[in-house]
């Protein structure tokens, strides 16, 4: 293995001591998430509440701001990254590679399949030769890879996680901050569910979309729908399906589910990525102008069905600027910068995208002033 510079083993000891006393230590909990407190309405308020949210987000949204580095980041480290086969991880990680370079880094990626063994193989292979900094998107809690953070944390790696497996980052580390994590999923999933109560659904009509198989890392979509679902009276119904059958049986299963409730006029979506094939499905069976699909996180087809009308509405998230953010955060721990709330677990944007406000349909939603906020703030050109 190469030597580990110096520099960010003590920049990564100097970040833990004023840490210690300042008195921060740990990750924060869910009960902690500032949205937490807006589905405590019931009835007519929760109405009322979804109808508002709703229409602060179909707004257009402001640009993000990001804050200057706190000095000049050092050229050529190699940012290590671990993936997986998902659009939606693509969409982040590769953006993550183009702020990686925008910043003067090289980049080595590892696309883990999504099973244990291979997970932890992938993590293996990383620090055989180990990068500078690291990201990854995680398949699995982080105690099955805790041999593999420790080994980081002792050769100094400035460790950042992408959609966290259920296990939020620590200000003090390993995993130093998250992106598209617990209060981004909570966000863009309780959004979901204010549309359904701001269009007059109830949980009694509405059926969740999701894999529990990836509970770990979707937990928190689940947590925001259903509180926000919850407070207008009532759970909405749950569909379980596998991501391994986006494409394929995904659509059939709904269809199917449909078929068997017809009471259901919403069809929530935990990921878009899970409706590939499905308007097609549902357009086949009769039933494309019976429900309404939502969804989280979408690609550019999604964008494209709705603005079509084939899909109701869907939430965007900051899916390519997390990416920027992935290497931002980084870059602020190799410099020895204490997490802060702007940059160590950020909700960050959102916008509600509706058949009146969608406007392109070549590529995933961008963030407004992403990326140019990012280069501003790296002093970039």
């Amino acid at each position: 293995m190469k030597p580990r510079n110096k520099k960010y083993s003590v920049a990564i000891a100097s970040l833990a001591a004023a840490l210690l006393l300042s008195g921060c230590a740990g990750g924060s909990t869910p009960a902690e998430n500032p949205d937490a407190s807006q589905g405590s309405e019931t009835g007519g308020d929760a109405v009322a509440a979804a109808q508002a949210r709703v229409a602060e987000f179909s707004a257009e949204q402001a640009p993000i701001e990001i804050a200057p580095l706190s000095g000049e980041v050092e050229q050529g480290l190699v940012y290590g990254f671990i993936t997986c086969p998902l659009p939606v991880c693509r969409t982040l990680t590769d953006a993550s590679v183009e702020a990686a370079e925008a910043i003067g880094w090289e980049t080595r990626q590892i696309e883990t399949q999504m099973t244990p063994e291979d997970y932890i193989a992938s993590w293996d292979q990383l620090l055989q030769d180990p990068p500078d900094v690291i990201a990854f998107i995680p398949f699995a809690p982080d105690s099955l890879i805790e041999d593999q953070l420790n080994r980081a944390a002792e050769l100094g790696i400035p460790v950042v996680s992408i959609a966290p497996a259920g296990d939020r980052p620590s200000k003090d580390g390993p995993v130093f901050a998250s992106y598209n994590g617990y209060p981004e999923f909570f966000q863009s999933s309780s959004l979901m569910a204010d549309l359904i109560v701001a269009d007059g659904g109830t949980g009694a009509d509405t059926v969740f979309v999701w894999d529990p198989a990836l509970s770990s890392i979707w937990q928190p979509i689940k947590d925001g729908f259903d509180e926000h679902i919850e407070a207008a009276g009532g759970g909405a119904s749950v569909l379980e399906v596998s991501t391994q059958g986006i494409g394929t049986a995904v659509p059939g299963q709904i269809v199917s589910y449909l078929q068997a409730n017809p009471h259901i006029k919403y069809v929530a979506l935990a990921l878009a990525d899970l409706s590939i094939g499905v308007p097609e499905a549902l357009e086949q069976a009769g039933l494309l102008e019976t429900v309404k699909i939502t969804s989280r996180a979408p690609q550019a087809g999604n964008l494209a069905n709705v603005q079509a009308g084939r899909e109701w509405t869907t939430v965007g998230e900051e899916m390519g600027s997390n990416g920027w953010r992935v290497i931002d955060g980084l870059a602020r721990l190799t410099l020895g910068e204490t997490p802060n709330d702007e940059w160590f677990e950020p909700a960050g944007w959102a916008q509600i995208f509706t058949k009146d406000n969608v406007t392109q349909t070549t590529e995933a939603p961008s963030t407004p002033g992403s990326p140019e906020a990012f280069l501003a703030a790296w002093g970039v050109e």
